[in-house]
């Protein structure tokens, strides 16, 4: 038995062909992407490195309250 490479069809490389050209007209009439957001992190900004208790317990305190501000309102069933 004669082994013989796989070629595939015409018609499959002509329309894989097109969705080349289609996929780069399109980008291109799409313009330049925006710029990606610069901002990488909207977080309060806490102690660093904090080294003792005190400032543990300042930064616990914290984020407490930010929990129980920004927790859902109670619903009475």
């Amino acid at each position: 038995m004669k082994l013989t490479k796989y070629h595939p069809p015409i018609r499959r490389l002509q329309e894989e062909f097109a969705m080349r050209i289609a996929r780069k007209k399109y980008t291109a009439a799409r313009g330049p992407r925006p710029e990606k957001s610069k901002i990488t992190d909207n977080s309060e900004p806490w102690l660093k490195n904090p080294d003792s208790i005190s400032d543990d317990w300042y930064i616990a305190c914290k984020v407490n309250e930010r929990v129980e501000a920004w927790k859902p309102p109670l619903t009475i069933l």
